[in-house]
């Protein structure tokens, strides 16, 4: 009897035994899952992985603290980029207004701005974005801009409103988005306002886009498969999860096709039950483009954040949250800095600085100071004040230019020729010229680093060089045939208006006669002085220049006026 009590028992252990062992091993296979999830459960904490690389998701290296969710996890994607850092307290902050349809005089308008920008040493720059979006190809060179020649200033897409379209391509680019409570993003897919984009010409435009969303996401760290599906509608995105390690990811359904499992009736794709992922939800079914709540732009990693911004102080959180100390410089569109950009283009620099030269000249054959002198200094003073309001111009490079003037100035009117003082003078107005075409911040040296730095230089060289070749030329042409026009003749200083504006010493009776002799003391433009034996008189010239030693013979007296030319030896 108990022999059978043993056996009975020995039966049941095995059995029990038989049981757990077949549970143990049914366990390696999850149930598809049919139920609805919860919407947590396709929200993940952190940014999702890009997918795209199964060893990725089937080998992780341990599972991360964060990120956790019912459903799984989603492995951090790192950035492709690394993004400039912040100070503790940012002093340098500047707000880029976007409210309009992306245009090309939009991406001028921000090109400008950026200059500005670097010019005032920005830390920080914050896209304020409102747009339905506007042409690809000027978003495109936004994109480009953000990318290529603000890779070294922290750039923010605050997105207020809307930020879809072409503004969904400008915030991708940016280092970071800031949600608006009640901000859209998303909904990049080309149209055309000619007639239905299809077949080829769609393609075309599309996978250039795609292609512009995918290296943003790289850049930043965000889901490719999602940024894809902002552009092309039949980008079907799937949420899945590895069965194996409970790893989450964001995949097109193109590339998973056959390798997951998926629940009945969710979608037309055959299931593949022995395959190592398993179908959470359709996050972007196919024929849709995504466009983003700001509670989806956090949960699918695109946003970094969700901050509200009042209108009666509606840059007060955002400086808050990235600890600016300071004021922003708000760069917003009037007609002072529609007309400072204006003044700053690189055509009209290089006619102030031609008007400027030529004034400069005439001004130089004049008796005293007129209207040509006070045109110069006008020129000169709206060339480098325009520059200085906007930042290209610092107040070094205007006193150095300041300075190069008045050695420019002693070397005309003080000591004779032109020597190692007029040298000085033309590098130091050189130095100056040539750094106020750099956009640098004050405490930085005026030394093009990017493209963009380049491209300005090179620009604003090429104007001023063309207006300095121009104004010799006038100049050429002012001395030698205007002078004799009635209008011109007021402007050039002809020999009988230098002999009646002559402004010679007073004395009773003139101290020498016709055909006296004697040496310049200092140039002669074309009034000067000049030494007859011990007597030093104010001559004038019958509107030449002669230098400083050269003799001159006395051709004319007529009262206090004498008219002097240069006294060249007979020939032999």
């Amino acid at each position: 009897m108990r022999r059978r009590r043993s056996d009975f028992k020995v039966g049941i252990n095995v059995s029990l035994l038989s049981i757990l062992l077949v549970a143990v091993l049914a366990g390696g296979q999850s149930a598809p899952v049919t139920e609805e999830l919860p919407p947590s459960a396709t929200q993940p904490a952190s940014r999702p992985s890009t997918v795209e690389m199964p060893s990725s998701l089937t080998q992780p290296a341990s599972r991360p603290s964060t990120g956790d969710m019912p459903d799984g996890w989603f492995a951090p994607q790192p950035a492709a980029a690394e993004r400039p850092q912040l100070p503790a307290e940012v002093t340098k902050a500047f707000v880029i207004p976007v409210r309009e349809m992306i245009r090309g005089k939009t991406f001028d308008a921000i090109r400008r701005k950026v200059i500005r920008c670097r010019a005032g040493g920005a830390e920080l720059i914050i896209f304020d974005m409102d747009t339905w979006g506007g042409e690809v190809s000027a978003a495109l060179d936004i994109t480009r801009l953000l990318k290529v020649e603000l890779d070294d200033i922290h750039t923010v897409c605050y997105v207020r409103t809307r930020a879809v379209s072409a503004g969904a391509a400008i915030a991708m680019a940016c280092d970071q988005i800031i949600m608006n409570p009640s901000g859209k993003f998303g909904d990049c897919a080309p149209i055309s306002f000619g007639g239905k984009l299809e077949g080829i010409e769609r393609e075309k435009i599309e996978t250039v886009l795609r292609k512009e969303f995918a290296e943003s996401a790289e850049r930043n760290g965000y889901n490719v498969a999602l940024s894809e599906s902002m552009v092309s509608a039949g980008r079907e995105v799937w949420l899945v999860r590895n069965k194996a390690t409970q790893e989450l990811g964001y995949v097109l359904a193109k590339d998973y096709r056959g390798r997951v499992e998926i629940p009945p009736g969710v979608t037309s794709v055959p299931s593949n039950p022995q395959a190592p992922w398993e179908l959470l939800r359709v996050i972007v079914p196919a024929g849709e483009i995504l466009t983003l709540t700001p509670r989806e732009a956090v949960d699918y990693g695109f946003a970094a954040d969700i901050v509200k911004a009042p209108r009666e102080e509606p840059y007060k959180a955002l400086m808050e949250h990235f600890n600016v100390t300071t004021e922003p410089v708000v760069m917003t569109d009037n007609w002072s800095e529609d007309l400072v950009d204006f003044l700053t283009e690189p055509a009209v620099a290089g006619f102030l600085f031609f008007v400027a030269l030529l004034c400069a000249y005439v001004e130089m054959h004049t008796p005293g100071f007129g209207a040509a002198g006070a045109v110069a200094i006008l020129c000169f003073a709206v060339l480098f004040g325009s520059r200085f309001l906007v930042g290209m111009a610092n107040w070094w490079e205007i006193a150095l230019f300041v300075l190069g003037m008045g050695l420019l100035a002693v070397e005309i009117f003080v000591t004779p020729g032109f020597g190692i003082v007029g040298l000085a003078g033309l590098l130091c107005c050189t130095a100056s010229l040539l750094a106020m075409l750099v956009a640098n911040a004050p405490d930085k040296l005026p030394i093009p680093k990017t493209d963009l730095d380049w491209s300005l230089f090179a620009d604003g060289v090429l104007a001023l060089g063309i207006a300095f070749i121009a104004a010799i030329v006038s100049a050429g042409v002012f001395a030698r045939f205007l002078p004799k026009t009635p209008f011109a003749g007021r402007l050039i200083l002809t020999p009988s208006q230098a002999m009646a504006s002559a402004q010679p010493i007073a004395v009773s009776e003139a101290p020498v006669a016709v055909g006296e002799t004697g040496l310049i003391q200092g140039t002669c433009r074309p009034a000067g002085l000049a030494r007859f034996g011990d007597k030093l008189l104010q001559v004038i010239t019958e509107g030449a220049f002669i230098e400083s030693g050269k003799r001159v013979r006395v051709v004319k007296v007529q009262g206090n006026h004498i008219v002097v030319t240069a006294d060249e030896p007979d020939e032999a």
